[in-house]
Order: C-alpha cells, then sequence, then structure tokens
C-alpha cells in the first residue's frame, strides 16, 4: 500500500513564493517587449526515490531568453523501494512503483493536457539497489518512456540550485547567497550535499563550480544496515544502541572523510537541510511552524535524538492541542499524519544518528541552520527546467 500526499492548490502559494525566489536567475529576468502574447507550455516531471515518488506539473511562458515557471500541480506518494537481504528491489516494489509512475503519466496528461514528449522521469541517486534495470524496465513497460537516473553529483549541483537562494539582503544591500552557504541533505537512500563556488575569468563574468559530497547511507538505507546487525525483530533499545555503534563505527568516519578532501564543507557558515528525516523532526518538533525557511537550532537536533532513541513512539504523536488557529492545527494533523505514513519509530532512531553524525563532523554549532522546505521538489524542479533551456 502507499500513502497519497498531494499538495493541494491552497498551499501550493508558499511553494510558487519560494521557488519564485530561488529561480531569479530565470524567473526574475526582465522580459522583453513583445507585440504577441508569450507562448506557454506545460511540462511535467515524475521523481523516482526510495521512500516515494514525487510529480510536478510546470507551466513554462516565455521564450529562450527570458521565461516564468509556475508550478500548477505537486503531488506525493509514499512508497518504499524495499531491498532484500541480497542487495535487489523487490519485484512487489517495482510493480508497485511502475503502477505509480503510470498513473502520474497519465494523470498529467488527461487532467493537465502535458504533452507525452514534455514528461519527463529521473530516478534519484539514493536508489541503491543491484537491479536498477529491472526499474527501468518496469516504467517503459507501463508508459513507453525510457528512464534515466541522476548521479549523486548531478543530483546535488540541480538540488543546490533550487534550494539554496542566489542571495540575501542586509538593509538595502544586496550579498551572494550561495558564496557562504551549504546544503545538507538527508534523503532515505544516501546523505549528500555540496556549495557553490565563484571561480574568476579573465574576460566576463565570474563562473561556477560545484563541490559535492556524499555517503552511500540515508534514512532506509542505515535502518537497513542496523536490522540486519541486530535483527528485524530487536526492540527499540537494542536497535538504538546497534545504531550509535554504527554511526561511530561507520557515519562519523565517511563524513569526516569527505571533510577531509574539501574543507570547504566545514567552513560555511550557513546550512541548508533538506531531506525527509529533517522534515520529519521539524514538523514532529514545531509542528505549528509552516515558513518555508525555517530556523533550526542544535537544541532541536539534540532534542528529536534524545526524544527518537528514548521513545520513539510517543515522538511520532505530538501534542497538537496548543496550537490555536484551528487551520493550522489542522494543517500540523495531516502534516504529522504524512509523517507517521512515511517514517517508522525504527526510521526515526537511525535517521536521528545521521543528523546527529552530520551536526558533529560538519560542526553545526555556531552556524545559521535553515530548514528548506520545499526542498524536496528542488532537483526535479531544477531537471525539468533544464529540459526547457
Amino acid at each position: 500500500m502507499y500513502q497519497v500526499s498531494r499538495i493541494l492548490k491552497s498551499h501550493l502559494l508558499p511553494v510558487l513564493l519560494f521557488l519564485a525566489f530561488l529561480a531569479q536567475g530565470a524567473a526574475g529576468q526582465s522580459k522583453r517587449p513583445a507585440a504577441v502574447t508569450p507562448p506557454e507550455e506545460i511540462y511535467g516531471g515524475i521523481e523516482i526515490g526510495a521512500k516515494g515518488i514525487k510529480a510536478l506539473v510546470l507551466r513554462i511562458t516565455g521564450d529562450d531568453e527570458a521565461y516564468t515557471v509556475k508550478i500548477i500541480n505537486a503531488e506525493i506518494i509514499n512508497t518504499t523501494l524495499v531491498q532484500t537481504k541480497e542487495g535487489k528491489f523487490t519485484s512487489e516494489a517495482i510493480r508497485e512503483t511502475g503502477q505509480v509512475v503510470q498513473r502520474f503519466f497519465l494523470r498529467m496528461q488527461q487532467e493537465f493536457r502535458v504533452p507525452v514528449g514534455h514528461i519527463h522521469i529521473v530516478g534519484s541517486s539514493g536508489l541503491i539497489g543491484d537491479n536498477p534495470q529491472d526499474i527501468i524496465d518496469e516504467v517503459k513497460r507501463k508508459t513507453g518512456y525510457n528512464m534515466t537516473f541522476l548521479d549523486l553529483d548531478s543530483e546535488v549541483q540541480l538540488s543546490i540550485a533550487g534550494t539554496i537562494p542566489k542571495r540575501y539582503r542586509v538593509g538595502q544591500t544586496w550579498y551572494d547567497n550561495r558564496g557562504i552557504s551549504l546544503l545538507v541533505d538527508i534523503g532515505s537512500g544516501n546523505t549528500k550535499g555540496g556549495y557553490q563556488l565563484m571561480r574568476q575569468v579573465a574576460v566576463g563574468r565570474p563562473e561556477y563550480d560545484f563541490v559535492t559530497w556524499g555517503i552511500p547511507k540515508g534514512t532506509v538505507t542505515f535502518t537497513n544496515d542496523v536490522n540486519k546487525a541486530v535483527g528485524e525483530t530487536a526492540d527499540y533499545q537494542a536497535f538504538a544502541r546497534k545504531s550509535q555503534a554504527l554511526s561511530s563505527e561507520t557515519l562519523r568516519s565517511m563524513i569526516r572523510t569527505e571533510v577531509s578532501r574539501k574543507p570547504g564543507l566545514f567552513n560555511r557558515k550557513k546550512i541548508y537541510l533538506s531531506g525527509g528525516i529533517i522534515w520529519a523532526m521539524e514538523t514532529l518538533l514545531h509542528p505549528e511552524d509552516r515558513r518555508s525557511f525555517t530556523p533550526v537550532t542544535t537544541d532541536d537536533i539534540s532534542n528529536f535524538y534524545n526524544r527518537a532513541i528514548s521513545d520513539p513512539e510517543g515522538l511520532l504523536n505530538p501534542d497538537l492541542s496548543t496550537i490555536r488557529d484551528p487551520n493550522v492545527r489542522q494543517e500540523a494533523e495531516r502534516e504529522v499524519e504524512a509523517v507517521r505514513n512515511t517514517f517508522t519509530p525504527k526510521n526515526l532512531i537511525a535517521g536521528a544518528e545521521l543528523i546527529k553524525a552530520a551536526s558533529t563532523e560538519l560542526s553545526f554549532p555556531g552556524k545559521r541552520l535553515i530548514f528548506a522546505r520545499f526542498g524536496h521538489l528542488a532537483w526535479i524542479l531544477s531537471y525539468v527546467r533544464l529540459q526547457v533551456e
């Protein structure tokens, strides 16, 4: 079974404002005077991840030199591409993935009139298994589309472009934001991130390089590692003890190795956090806060960690009665329910270890931490937008 989490039209405004701000390089360009209405086209993107499948329908207005991007529909179906002990995606999960992709593929055409040639299906770098071709074949059978998989570097670059705003303002002065910022994305299949680095050239505008990093451990894959080590029937305390041991043995050393090779990971002053477990942490600790960019503190991380390893089931059931605004409370209830349908208590424990390891090795204390609420849409948005350019 899978859980549908649709971003309703009433909730699209903050998404649109968020992405419009991020896409200043495209949507913020001044348009040339035109005697005719600029062309308008509809595009769709489907992202297959380890913990769910996302669908995005975009309206692109304008031409190659000046265009705007608007999201007209965004939807997520939570479904886990479970791996067997042999490291392969199960046939049941592959069939379910094919069915969900087909559903999105047909809906884009029938409801939103997206031309088939404008729909792009992409697999996340976090899908770690020995049989990705089986997923490709199933999607091809269901849709006729030859999907592709992104590598980690490409996904991080697209995520940086779609998550971290280009500039920030102090008073009336604008400053380069990406030059001081780092992306940390804790996904289901891996943990990754990076930063943008300005490169001066002899003539013309400066160019930009991307420094990326990643480890093949995410919330689901690390949960699987702990289950294999301690047994799937282990209680929460035994699971937590083993996750702590494996974090010390593997997670931290992996991140430490990346930092030693790329010191910029340690030196950036502002860190944008994204990924499912970050969303879960902020939803469970601060369900009333619906801002697109939400401040995160190291106290939040410690609180989440301590509660996850001591009482993960209690953590999944926050008290929402203190939220006075009925509309906000109703939205928080939906969001908390979505977290419950996405993460098990053991996922919370494993995810909390990942956050703590990243916080320690990337030196979160003393830095400005920001949860990018709609960062989960970032790279698929950037990918589809690039197909238009």
